[in-house]
């Protein structure tokens, strides 16, 4: 990246963000030290490396490329689209990177914003990349630097993707040491001699790669990225979690694996009690962010949850029995007794909640639920050929007898 011929800077993204308005902590230090402990070996290229047989450098060895998506004086690279789609139809992991010309954070943001633009097409399965090593930054301060690094980084990180910065040797050991951010170091030596969290050493610009035509750059990978980077499913990410469909960070409802899970606006999975914007609400699993479905127990409370897990309340039919979950009482299942307004009374079991029908002797005393549920009052039944009568609370007392009638008794005359 620094002969004039390659312009630009490499990118990979690391993903390590700890708030901090100096600097970022890396969740580990990764240190290369020579050809002899890299993972595998990549290029990086830009318009200056002319058109490449992408099917070629796969087949000389190479697993990933950095691809230059552009700067802000001289646009998108014109090479970067037949670069992305040739790498990644070759099956190279490939990220991209963005040569910097800021030296205001204001500048940085608006370089972030056109990477993120020029990449949204296309497939970025490693790192994006911040370099930062033109003439312009010389004489800025460590402070602002890293205040330039980290709003390009944090804006990456925002969108999804894993960022990293790109500079030499010399610039980060004297002002970018501080950062934690992944770093992809430029040393032209038979070994890297930086040692502080180094994910990828870009070894040599006087390669030779079979697909390019003249040198290249040539690089050794020494951080696994395949758990961090991928294509579908769950990452963890600075203690929380996020999710990713064809590589790229979702937000707002997934469905996978035939459940449901929300992601917040930074990307981040949610559990616990949620409402979303239309009012609905849901509980997800303390565990794994899944949604409850169906009789749940959240605190201690029965709850149910339809299929697309949002919180119901009234009357519910499971396997032909009948619940209701009380909307007066934050939709909790009721037991015992209950009086709709209507004047309605029903008794629901104290064990699994489900609605009575029938005959039921409660405290040594008689009841009848009808087939709707609800308390007979007020009327006559008969049970199994005894009559009884229920009063205004509900409760079976036996009919009295009729008094007979004495034949012999002489007819009352006028």
């Amino acid at each position: 990246m620094r002969n004039k011929w390659k312009t630009a800077a490499r990118k990979f993204c690391a993903a390590l963000c700890v708030a901090a308005t100096v600097s970022m902590v890396p969740a580990a230090n990764v240190q290369a030290v020579g050809a002899g402990s890299a993972i595998s070996q990549g290029i990086d290229v830009s318009q200056h490396n002319g058109a490449v047989n992408w099917s070629q450098v796969a087949g000389a060895g190479m697993k990933f490329t950095f691809i230059k998506a552009g700067s802000t004086k001289s646009g998108m690279d014109p090479q970067f689209v037949a670069n992305i789609t040739g790498a990644q139809a070759a099956g190279l992991k490939t990220g991209v990177y963005l040569y910097s010309y800021a030296v205001t954070p204001e500048q940085a943001a608006e370089e972030a914003r056109l990477m993120l633009e020029w990449i949204a097409p296309y497939t970025v399965n490693y790192p994006v990349v911040f370099d930062i090593e033109d003439s312009c930054h010389k004489n800025l301060t460590e402070q602002q630097l890293i205040d330039i690094i980290n709003t390009f980084c944090f804006a990456v990180d925002a969108a999804g993707y894993y960022p990293m910065v790109y500079s030499s040797k010399n610039m980060f050991n004297g002002k970018l040491s501080i950062t934690g951010w992944d770093k992809w170091v430029a040393q032209y030596n038979d070994s890297c001699e930086y040692d502080n969290n180094v994910c990828f050493w870009q070894y040599s610009s006087n390669g030779s790669v079979n697909g390019v035509n003249g040198r290249v750059d040539v690089n050794y990978q020494y951080k696994d990225y395949s758990s961090l980077i991928v294509q579908d499913g769950f990452v963890g990410h600075n203690g929380s979690v996020r999710f990713y469909q064809n590589w790229k960070m979702q937000k707002g409802w997934v469905d996978y694996n035939g459940t449901r899970y929300y992601l917040d606006g930074a990307g981040n999975l949610v559990s616990g009690w949620l409402t979303d914007v239309s009012g609905s609400t849901y509980f997800l699993s303390p565990q794994d962010g899944s949604i409850a479905r169906g009789q749940c127990v959240v605190d201690g409370a029965d709850y149910y949850f339809t299929a697309e897990g949002v919180k119901t309340a009234g009357w519910v039919t499971i396997e032909d029995r009948k619940y209701f979950y009380d909307p007066a009482n934050n939709g909790i299942l009721k037991r015992q007794w209950y009086s709709d307004e209507n004047g309605n009374t029903y008794f629901f079991d104290p064990g699994d909640g489900h609605m009575l029908t029938g005959i039921y002797e409660m405290e040594g005393q008689l009841y009848c639920f009808g087939e709707s549920g609800a308390l007979v009052k007020n009327q006559s039944i008969d049970i199994n050929g005894t009559l009884y009568n229920a009063g205004p609370e509900g409760v079976l007392v036996p009919a009295a007898p009729a008094e007979p009638v004495n034949p012999e008794a002489p007819a009352e005359t006028a």
